[in-house]
């Protein structure tokens, strides 16, 4: 496991580890473009200043990039906020997201009877933005705005989640690694006599962890369905940790509930529609 250090640097705050803490000294701007969020953060007199913006997820850098500056923002856009410690500390810290996560391959997709699948997905994180000694969080910003969908069988049964798709790669050296979004390795069985169309697929991202890479890509533990019957229900497991191939890495930050829904969920759209 890697041991957070500081970044003391005047002129970078480093790129690798984006997520390890670092000093922003008052007078000081951290300018950060972290895939599709760009963010810059000034440490003014008495109170911490922010502006964001998100940029198209094609567009967005493979590699992070943060660079250290004196000086300020200008005015406009920025949110303030009032602190009166004398801390400059600060660390970003990658969430997932606060919904479960509906899984749509571009391309139709079938498990057969019988057959089982790994599919490596990757799903946008949340920053947090806190500051240290003492712990304050300023906010929470989505790397990547994903849209609002509905996921059950009727209106009335269901659950709000957020929409994503996914090019249902089934070998981890074809999976981009984009400094926004974590890897979560997903395997399928179907159990049931029929086949099992991969429409749509819940993904419960809240109950999962974020890990942070030696070579600087975001994983979570594994997950697994399996689908015992002829219906959109399946048997939920949650490894306890990232898969081997993820390499060395550290925990950043726990789930956001409890694995209460551990057993028996509904996994797959068999039934509901748009």
């Amino acid at each position: 496991m890697e041991t957070p250090t500081m970044n003391n640097n005047p002129e970078s705050a480093g790129t690798g580890h984006w997520w390890l803490p670092r000093r922003v000294p008052s007078g000081h701007t951290l300018s950060c473009q972290l895939g599709s969020l760009t963010l810059a953060l000034h440490h003014a007199s008495g109170e911490w200043q922010l502006s964001s913006q998100h940029i198209d997820e094609a567009d967005a850098p493979e590699v992070p990039e943060l660079v250290l500056r004196a000086g300020a923002l200008e005015d406009e856009g920025l949110e303030r906020f009032l602190y009166a410690g004398s801390s400059d500390g600060l660390r970003f810290t990658p969430l997932l997201a606060d919904r479960s996560v509906v899984i749509r391959p571009r391309q139709l997709v079938y498990l057969p009877p019988g057959e089982e699948t790994t599919m490596y997905l990757s799903t946008p994180v949340t920053l947090r933005i806190e500051l240290d000694d003492p712990s304050v969080t300023l906010k929470e910003l989505p790397m990547l705005r994903l849209s609002d969908t509905w996921f059950g069988p009727s209106t009335r049964e269901g659950e709000l989640c957020y929409s994503g798709k996914t090019h249902a790669r089934h070998e981890l050296a074809e999976v981009p690694r984009r400094v926004h979004r974590a890897i979560t390795p997903l395997t399928i069985r179907n159990a049931a006599p029929t086949v099992l169309p991969l429409e749509k697929v819940n993904l419960p991202v809240p109950l999962l962890s974020v890990y942070g890479a030696a070579d600087g890509s975001l994983w979570t533990q594994g997950v697994s369905l399996q689908r015992g019957s002829d219906s959109d229900m399946a048997a939920l497991k949650i490894d306890d940790a990232p898969p081997a191939n993820a390499g060395e890495v550290s925990l950043l930050s726990g789930p956001r509930q409890a694995q209460s829904r551990a057993g028996l969920v509904r996994a797959f759209s068999l039934l509901f529609g748009d």
